[in-house]
């Protein structure tokens, strides 16, 4: 970790598709938003409602990028570990910024799920290689069949 760099652990759902590229040579990226709901309790009417929310853009590399392809999709409930920071882009000409939360550790969430952990050993993530082929952008999509 860098000096000043800001750690941030964030529960939440996964709110859009995964989005998957490649990057130099075959270095693998993952993308998706995570939105965080604040839900307070009204203890006047004794009911629940919705509070504040916050949004992020969540940014995995490399094998966790191949874990969080193959394991989430939209509306999974997640926790989500890493380094936050804020991405300029240019929108027509105004430079717009957004925050984007850099996976360090990623996770579904007991709370609102249940999973089965199944452990990728050195030899079979070497053994399942990713190719530019098993791209698609804006939602998920399987390997081609070989």
């Amino acid at each position: 970790m860098a000096v000043g760099e800001t750690t941030l652990t964030m529960v939440g759902n996964v709110c859009s598709d995964l989005t998957r590229r490649a990057v130099g040579e075959g270095v693998e990226v993952v993308s998706f938003w995570l939105r965080s709901n604040e839900r307070r309790f009204d203890k006047d009417a004794g009911t629940w409602g919705d509070g504040r929310h916050f949004a992020v853009r969540v940014t995995c590399w490399r094998t966790l990028a191949a874990g969080a392809f193959a394991s989430l999709s939209k509306g999974d409930p997640v926790i989500v570990n890493g380094r936050l920071h804020t991405s300029e882009y240019d929108a027509g000409g105004q430079v717009r910024s957004m925050p984007e939360l850099e996976a360090v550790a990623l996770g579904p969430n007991l709370q609102w799920s249940t999973a089965t952990v199944r452990r990728n050993g050195r030899k079979a993530a070497a053994a399942e290689p990713w190719s530019a082929a098993d791209v698609t952008v804006g939602s998920k999509q399987q390997a081609p069949a070989a």
